[in-house]
């Protein structure tokens, strides 16, 4: 499994390649430049202190100033590609995963909170970074630096080499179980992250309604009780990630013990010069920083593959399937229509449609009553392909829309909803939101159909205001004025009006239906309303109830001789 994500991630640094084996050069020479005091100092001692060899006095001094300008320039060299490669690839993965997620199944967008999203996309990615910028800056430097240690050391006596990495094996059991709890408590410490994300999401989205229970409270103990549970897991992280160095430092010092007195023995007895026991000593003392590094990296791995794990978990998901064909839509000439369209969600038993059938005519308006969850919403779902019926066929002038190109389609609609959503941008980009490129002129027009232009002048910054998260600086009147002109300025074909009115109040509700009804003339419009006021003057009415349509008709018909809709009516009426 480890190999595999390693495998995937690195498989992200292929377009680097030129820049990563530069890199890695520069790290080889610099690890090797890293070992150069050990043989530096057995010269020191051997040929200058002991043979008297002033040549020596002055070339060493010079050779260090060399060697450690030469690393210093390769080092800033190597880490500017190194960073500069590992930002890259965290906007690139970051781009991907976003792109990714906007494709999945709505299912998806169910079943996922909004925060546990960001957090894979923010913290998740970022501690991938670690990976690269670690492997390449710091392991293969400080493999090399190690293998040159152990190669002096090897060189200057080899039985004390072998004596002195007899610990190694000491060292792997430990550092692997602290590895493995690392790579346990990083998954945890991400979830809870993520639950951070999502509470501080509702928690500054909902501040109204909190403020309006008085739940500021609960907010906060639900957060701090999060966030301390971050804070515990974030120290059992330390703890493990730290007891490596002083673990590490015993052993050493008790392998360099074992050679001091091994060694200052055999210097004691003529057997051994001593330079070459003063460098073999520093060298053994040099390989404790590269192993501990290494060791670290390993460990702290752990934590990344956690994160690249959370990430690729999304990334394996397939996309939402939805086939469509090569036909493209302009318009609707006739007429679209249901045969025996039956849905059901995944998650539920029942089906939310069952054989609907109907048939609305070019530039007619549908409405569509019923009580909640009768499945009002979904039939205009399945118009926009969010979802596929279960069964039957939608078609658009005799041609199921499978077969349209689903970019063609969705042109073709217009939608206002009764959860109306706005960006956290000015007026004039909101109402523009389908039609980026459209022209002052037009948006201006728009807005006046739909009444947004009587309270935009009041603005000081008028088109340019900023209406906050959400449109939150908006009463919900104007957020759904907005949203209409939005759909006016799209100029769509084919409406759907889920609940467009259902934020309005009286009087914003009657410019704004006079808006519609102009709209609407010229348009096939689906009208979905519990307010029976906003669809009397539709061509036609159907009334769902669980997911069949079990009423047809006009609203003089209906209210004439329907049971079920007269009941809707009175009950609004009164």
């Amino acid at each position: 499994m480890k190999i595999k994500i390693y495998k995937r991630l690195f498989g992200y640094l292929k377009p680097y390649k030129k820049k990563l084996s530069l890199a890695i050069f520069f790290s080889v020479i610099v690890g090797v430049i890293a070992s150069s005091p050990v043989p530096l100092i057995q010269k020191t001692f051997d040929d200058i202190f002991v043979e008297k060899d002033f040549f020596m006095l002055k070339a060493i001094p010079i050779a260090l100033i060399i060697l450690y300008s030469i690393k210093a320039s390769l080092v800033y060299v190597q880490n500017i590609i190194i960073l500069g490669v590992s930002l890259d690839l965290v906007v690139h993965v970051r781009e991907k995963l976003f792109s990714h997620i906007h494709k999945l199944p709505f299912n998806f967008f169910e079943n996922n909170e909004s925060g546990q999203l960001i957090s894979r996309l923010i913290n998740d990615v970022a501690i991938m970074q670690s990976t690269v910028t670690r492997t390449i800056k710091e392991l293969v430097q400080n493999s090399f630096t190690l293998i040159a240690l152990l190669g002096w050391i090897f060189y200057l006596k080899w039985d004390w080499a072998l004596i002195s990495i007899l610990i190694i094996p000491v060292m792997v059991l430990p550092i692997s179980n602290i590895a493995r709890k690392l790579k346990k408590l990083s998954h945890k410490g991400q979830e809870i992250l993520a639950d951070i994300s999502s509470t501080i999401v509702e928690s500054f989205s909902g501040i109204k309604l909190v403020r309006a229970f008085g739940m500021e409270s609960v907010e906060e103990k639900k957060f701090n009780s999060y966030s301390n549970n971050f804070l515990r897991v974030t120290k059992k992280n330390v703890k493990y990630m730290e007891i490596t160095s002083p673990f590490l430092e015993v052993l050493g010092v008790i392998s360099a013990s074992v050679i001091l007195w091994y060694g200052g023995f055999q210097v004691l007895t003529d057997k051994v010069s001593q330079g070459t026991f003063i460098a073999f000593i520093v060298g053994l003392f040099m390989m404790y920083t590269p192993v501990r590094i290494l060791l670290k990296i390993f460990a702290s791995f752990q934590v990344s593959i956690a994160g690249a794990e959370r990430v690729f978990s999304i990334l394996d998901l397939e996309e939402e399937k939805v086939k469509e064909g090569n036909i493209k839509l302009t318009g609707v000439n006739n007429s679209i229509t249901f045969e025996n369209v039956s849905f059901k969600y995944p998650s539920r038993k029942t089906s939310v449609l069952t054989k609907v059938n109907l048939k609305l005519e070019k530039s007619k308006i549908l409405a569509i009553v019923g009580m909640s969850g009768a499945g009002k919403t979904t039939l205009v779902d399945l118009l926009f392909r969010f979802h596929e019926p279960f069964a039957g066929s939608i078609s658009i002038d005799g041609i199921n829309i499978k077969y349209y190109t689903l970019k063609s389609l969705r042109n073709n609609l217009a939608l206002v909803s009764q959860e109306t959503f706005l960006f956290n941008d000015s007026i004039r980009k909101n109402i523009a939101y389908g039609r980026p490129n459209a022209s002052e002129a037009e948006i201006i027009q728009a807005s006046k159909a739909a009444y947004v232009d009587s309270f935009v002048t009041g603005f000081e910054d008028g088109y340019d205001t900023v209406i906050g998260e959400r449109g939150i600086k908006l009463s919900g009147g104007q957020r759904q004025r907005i949203s209409i002109a939005r759909a006016v300025l799209r100029n769509a074909p084919i409406l759907v009006l889920d609940e467009a009115t259902s934020a309005l109040d009286t009087e914003s509700e009657k410019y704004v239906q006079d808006a519609l009804h102009n709209l609407m003339k010229h348009r096939t419009t689906f009208v979905i309303a519990h307010r029976l006021s906003t669809i009397k003057h539709a061509d036609s009415i159907i009334v769902l109830d669980r997911g069949e349509i079990v009423e047809f008709g006009t609203h003089e018909k209906l209210i004439s001789s329907s049971l079920l809709y007269k009941k809707y009516y009175e009950m609004q009426i009164r």
